[in-house]
């Protein structure tokens, strides 16, 4: 059912998050991936960015609060995508680095990502993106006052 008035705003963005993570987790079990959820992708590219990075940092990077960055890379650490460490100038900061298996995924999560912004965006001019990410933003903006 088409969204019809600016009162579905948040319907449409539930259902646009919910297909966006069942294709998610799709192309991670077309690559026989399956101990990941999308949470975890937010973790895993800021550490594409940086590793390693205190867990402060990450939790900042990602706009989660740091109890939930805290189970989530206690997950990704027990299924062997990152380690944890103390850092050598203050040992209270937790160090938080991918593995070799979480490198691994780069180009995975590239892939996958690459693919998805395709699929959204298709058949949409590239004004209409624009004004859809500023109004997004307009939208995300009134939220965090």
């Amino acid at each position: 059912m088409p969204a019809t008035s600016p009162n579905d705003i948040i319907d449409l963005l539930s259902r646009i998050r919910e297909r966006v993570n069942q294709h998610i987790c799709d192309e991670l079990a077309r690559r026989g991936i399956t101990d990941l959820l999308p949470a975890h992708g937010a973790v895993l590219h800021a550490l594409f960015e940086e590793s390693p990075q205190p867990m402060s940092t990450l939790a900042r990077r990602i706009g989660r609060k740091k109890n939930t960055v805290t189970g989530l890379v206690d997950t990704l650490q027990e299924r062997g995508y990152c380690r944890r460490r103390p850092s050598d100038q203050d040992a209270r900061v937790q160090l938080v680095s991918l593995s070799q298996r979480g490198e691994a995924l780069r180009q995975v999560q590239t892939d996958i990502s690459a693919a998805l912004h395709r699929r959204l965006w298709q058949d949409i001019p590239p004004a209409d993106q624009a004004a859809c990410m500023t109004l997004l933003d307009g939208i995300l903006h009134n939220l965090a006052r």
